[in-house]
């Protein structure tokens, strides 16, 4: 069983946890490049994990996404782990600089991890400093549990249970309210049920411009325009793109 990481075993942890990969007026993680960047750093050997897509829409998004980092940067050598049997699976996390896992369904993406035994491994890895970025149902897995999931359960799961790089629940494309109001009140209700029941769990939803920069047990919200919404039993709380600390209010 995948146990949840606490602050100290988070230590190391260097993940950007991207609400959405296209925001409207521009192209697809053109409002990530930056961020990208920092939390690559000198990783170049990236592990491309797109199982949150349908299988037979895998080969050409790989084929995308290589096109793409190849407009962030220069060296950038990107192996997608669909591409591997499930003997060499093991093996392609453990060779990996850093690791990318794009977006689809969330429950789709856990249980091919957990049908290949990589959750534990990949969060091993993670919280011993290995990049981790991941966008929509890949910041989704960053998060303790897939408890606030905006996906429909394609498939059974063995457990919700997920990487914990972030010490409460990520929800991506989080309504704003400014856009959006009948929206946003509906979600809002959604994760107030959820901390209600949950009640040892916090919920952070990430408009879509946003991005999460976590650097161990601290936490920013990076992305132009964007907001965090954060709810902790009772207590609810907004944050704009700031460089303040998130982590003291998880």
């Amino acid at each position: 069983m995948i146990s949840a990481p606490d602050s100290k075993q988070r230590k190391k942890v260097n993940a950007l946890l991207i609400s959405a990969t296209t925001n409207p007026g521009q192209k697809s993680l053109e409002h990530a490049h930056e961020m990208i960047i920092d939390t690559f750093e000198t990783a170049k050997r990236i592990l491309l994990i797109n199982f949150a897509s349908l299988s037979e829409k895998r080969d050409s998004y790989a084929k995308r996404m290589r096109t793409e980092f190849s407009k962030i940067g220069a060296g950038y050598d990107m192996y997608s782990l669909h591409e591997c049997a499930f003997s060499e699976c093991a093996d392609a996390v453990n060779a990996a600089d850093g690791f990318y896992v794009s977006g689809g369904n969330t429950f789709l993406l856990l249980k091919e991890l957990y049908d290949r035994n990589l959750v534990g491994l990949i969060q091993k890895r993670a919280l011993a400093g290995t990049p981790y970025i991941g966008s929509s149902a890949g910041s989704n897995i960053g998060g303790e549990v897939i408890g606030a999931t905006n996906d429909f359960p394609l498939v059974d799961i063995p457990t919700r249970r997920s990487l914990g790089l972030l010490g409460a629940v990520y929800n991506p494309h989080h309504p704003d309210p400014a856009s959006d109001k009948t929206q946003f009140d509906a979600r809002q209700w959604k994760i107030g049920e959820f901390v209600a029941h949950n009640r040892d769990q916090a919920v952070l939803g990430v408009t879509n411009p946003g991005m999460l920069r976590i650097r161990g047990d601290k936490v920013y919200l990076a992305g132009a325009g964007a907001a965090a919404f954060i709810h902790r039993n009772e207590d609810r709380f907004v944050v704009h793109s700031t460089l303040e600390d998130l982590g003291p209010s998880l």
